[in-house]
């Protein structure tokens, strides 16, 4: 598959910054912008901005014009499945087709805290995953009902659906036997991490363990692994692959290898980066990995 590059680009600045930022992302070349699906995030003071993320894409949606857009991830302790769906179908619409959905497993303790929820034990969290995941592929494919263990309903429609076809892209964050069978299921892109606290032989050798267990469960599913695009969010403070370019490009290069195609960077000039722990990033590196290695990345992997 072509190498896509995308940037999330956190929502926690002030709007006309985050708004510049993405334009800039855009006018460099990257193919997609992400945002983050957070009430409150750690890295977080009590006064700083964060916006809704997926209504920020609807923003993003009229001032850009060909950056792919998505969320990583959205979580499934936030809103209904059946919303989501018509959230999505709805940014879909506005961006004229550029909208990608990333669904995750909902594990962040801030989010339940802020809702005043119990948190969901980790089968829990699995089984609502895949019962998001079901859902909202169900009904933007025109389905208007379902019955499930948490969630049941009728009655539903998505008019006008989604501009792409049969629906749009979904992205399913995975990385255990169990997510990753719902991957292999319904997943358009799977979406992985550089794992922290290993050194980079050893995240390539989980990752391509990972995309071994996607692979038998496309199978299983008969699907062919080979339509499932692969994508990592990449940086670690053991694999600081934003030091430079060319510690950029040797990452990529290396995913490559393990089938991966398309990476994500999180974009390192926002508060609260250096809590996160994606490793050190060179000043303006953005802009360098944009201007001095993509093209030839580009051009090497196709």
């Amino acid at each position: 598959m072509t190498l896509r590059v995308g940037v999330v680009v956190v929502q926690n600045l002030p709007y006309d910054r985050w708004r510049s930022r993405v334009l800039e992302v855009e006018a460099l070349g990257y193919d997609g912008v992400y945002v983050w699906d957070h009430l409150v995030h750690r890295t977080q003071a009590a006064t700083d901005p964060l916006f809704d993320g997926l209504t920020l894409l609807a923003a993003a949606a009229e001032f850009t014009s060909r950056l792919r857009l998505g969320t990583l991830v959205a979580s499934p302790t936030l809103r209904h499945p059946v919303l989501l769906a018509k959230q999505a179908m709805t940014l879909d619409q506005v961006s004229g087709g550029r909208m990608e959905l990333g669904i995750g497993a909902a594990g962040v303790l801030l989010d339940y805290q802020v809702l005043g929820m119990q948190p969901w034990s980790k089968a829990e969290q699995v089984e609502r995953f895949r019962e998001t995941v079901e859902v909202v592929d169900a009904t933007l494919r025109g389905e208007t009902s379902y019955d499930g263990m948490h969630w049941s309903g009728s009655g539903i429609t998505m008019a006008p659906g989604p501009v792409q076809s049969p629906r749009l892209p979904l992205t399913l964050a995975a990385h255990g036997p169990r997510t990753l069978q719902i991957a292999g299921r319904y997943a358009d892109r799977w979406n992985t991490m550089t794992l922290r606290g290993m050194r980079a032989d050893e995240v390539l050798a989980q990752t391509a363990v990972r995309a071994r267990l996607l692979d038998e469960a496309a199978l299983a599913a008969e699907r062919d692994p080979a339509d499932i695009r692969r994508s990592v969010l990449i940086g670690s403070e053991e694999w600081p692959v934003l030091a430079s370019p060319e510690a950029f490009r040797e990452a990529v290069l290396r995913y490559a290898e393990i089938g991966i195609s398309e990476v994500v960077l999180i974009h390192p000039d926002h508060p609260g980066e250096a809590k996160v722990a994606h490793g050190f990033a060179a000043p303006g590196i953005v802009r360098r990995i944009a201007e001095e290695v993509l093209p030839g990345l580009r051009a090497e992997l196709g």
